[in-house]
C-alpha cells in the first residue's frame, strides 16, 4: 500500500470515528460513560482480519459473549457468597469457564457456525467484567456500534485505488 492510500484510509477513518462519535454522543447511549468500548469492538474486528462476510458472525459472537461475560460474573458471585475469597473464586472460575467456552467454540459444531468469534467473545466479556454484569443492553449496543463502525472503515478502501486516488465510480464489491 502507498502512503497516500494509508493516508486517505486514515482521513476515512478518522472522518468516520468523529461521525460516530458525535452521532454515539446524542443518543441516551451517552449517559452511561461507555462509548470507549465502541474501541475495544472495532480493533478486535480489524485485527482479527474481518472481512464484510464476517461481520454477523463478529455481532453474534459478540453477543455470546456478553452472556459468557454474565455466566462468569454469577459463578464468581456464587462462590464468593459460599464464603470463598474473591480472587480464588475468580481465578477459578476464569480458569474453568474459559476452558470451557473455548472448548465449546473452538470445536464443532459450534466452530463450524457463525458462532466461532473467541476474540470477540473476550472483548465482550471484558467489557461485561468492567462493568460488573450492569448495563448489559448498552455494553452490547455499544459493543455493536464499535464493530459496525470497523465494517464501514474497511469498507472505505474499496473507493481507494491502488496507488491510494480516492474513486467513486463502480467501485463497490
Amino acid at each position: 500500500m502507498s502512503i497516500r492510500y494509508l493516508v486517505n484510509w486514515a482521513v476515512w477513518i478518522g472522518v468516520l470515528s468523529g461521525i460516530y462519535v458525535f452521532l454515539y454522543l446524542q443518543t441516551p447511549l451517552a449517559g452511561y460513560g461507555i462509548i470507549w468500548m465502541t474501541f475495544v469492538a472495532l480493533p478486535i474486528y480489524f485485527t482479527g482480519g474481518a472481512k464484510p462476510a464476517d461481520y454477523v458472525s463478529y455481532v453474534l459472537s459478540m453477543l455470546v459473549g456478553v452472556v459468557w461475560g454474565l455466566i462468569y460474573l454469577f459463578c464468581i458471585g456464587k462462590l464468593v457468597g459460599m464464603g470463598m475469597p474473591g480472587d480464588i473464586a475468580t481465578a477459578l472460575v476464569v480458569g474453568v469457564v474459559c476452558s470451557v467456552q473455548c472448548a465449546v467454540h473452538f470445536i464443532p459444531p459450534l466452530a463450524n457456525t457463525p458462532l466461532k468469534g473467541v476474540p470477540i467473545m473476550f472483548g465482550a466479556i471484558a467489557m461485561c467484567f468492567s462493568q460488573g454484569g450492569e448495563k448489559v443492553v448498552p455494553v452490547a449496543l455499544t459493543l455493536f456500534g464499535g464493530l459496525t463502525l470497523a465494517l464501514v472503515c474497511g469498507l472505505g478502501t474499496r473507493f481507494l485505488t491502488e496507488d491510494g486516488r480516492w474513486t467513486f465510480g463502480n467501485r463497490i464489491r
